[in-house]
């Protein structure tokens, strides 16, 4: 079952129907970084949409903005009003609820340490605690963010304010086009994909690399493939079945840990 709440009453309308129907439920933003298995989804997925898309500027810097709204959008209103920070999202496929709850951020384009993560321009979140079902605004202190994760289980992102600053848009653009810049390998991939499939497991042990050293590159099973272009994303060549896409998944993680000593974690999500 697929529904589209407009606010936060219907979603907990869902929510009440689904567990009255012992039915589980997920919420699924744009859809990116997500596998479905070949049976299917015995469930209710959720996507936000109506007031969640909606985005506004506060106040002179601070922009607020509903989960559900793509990032792309989200870039674009930005340089629209001028406001720096939040480059680095450019190119990054999804919603803002998914990025926040998946930490989304890259590697800093001038090689510095560590990465530019959403948590950095995050002010705080408004989230609905499916405990108690009720909406609470969490403080960045109140969330536990590390690498590709936000601690947010339990709960449903509805929107966040972000702390941006007024700059130049020549400054802006020129920011973007780096970031773009350092994604153009996904152009070249060519073919269906759901992004990363594993997080990497250190800044200097890209598990790309570490798969791409295993010998992988390439290694197909029935229409799925490991990216020649990239290690880490495996395509779809035609008619690839889930089941395809888990193997490949299984080989890759075998081959590493064998060769590594390294135990490869999803970023990509399985229903």
């Amino acid at each position: 079952m697929w529904a589209e709440p407009g606010n936060p009453k219907e979603i907990l309308e869902i929510v009440s129907l689904a567990e009255s129907k012992n039915k589980k439920f997920i919420i699924a933003g744009k859809g990116t970084n997500l596998l479905v298995r070949d049976e299917g989804f015995d469930g209710v997925i959720i996507h936000l949409a109506g007031d969640f898309e909606k985005i506004e500027e506060e106040c002179e810097g601070i922009i607020k903005v509903g989960a559900g709204l793509g990032l792309a959008k989200l870039v674009k209103y930005a340089f629209d009003k001028s406001l720096g920070g939040c480059e680095f999202l450019a190119g990054i496929p999804g919603g803002l609820g998914g990025a926040i709850f998946m930490n989304a951020g890259v590697r800093r384009p001038e090689g510095g340490p560590g990465f530019i993560e959403i948590k950095d321009i995050l002010l705080d979140i408004e989230a609905l605690d499916l405990k108690d079902k009720t909406i609470k605004d969490l403080g960045k202190k109140d969330i536990d963010f590390k690498y590709r994760s936000s601690g947010l289980a339990g709960k449903i992102i509805l929107g966040a304010r972000l702390g941006l600053k007024k700059d130049k848009k020549e400054d802006i653009q020129l920011r973007i086009s780096e970031f773009n810049k350092k994604r153009e390998w996904l152009t070249k991939i060519g073919f269906p994909n759901a992004g990363s499939i594993f997080k990497n497991p250190s800044s200097d042990k890209p598990a790309g690399m570490l798969i791409e050293s295993c010998g992988l590159k390439g290694k197909r099973i029935g229409d799925a493939e490991i990216s020649r272009v990239h290690a880490n994303v495996i395509v779809n060549l035609g008619k690839a079945a889930a089941k395809d896409i888990l193997e490949l998944i299984d080989l890759a993680r075998t081959s590493v840990k064998q060769k590594f000593g390294i135990d490869l974690e999803l970023e990509l999500k399985l229903l």
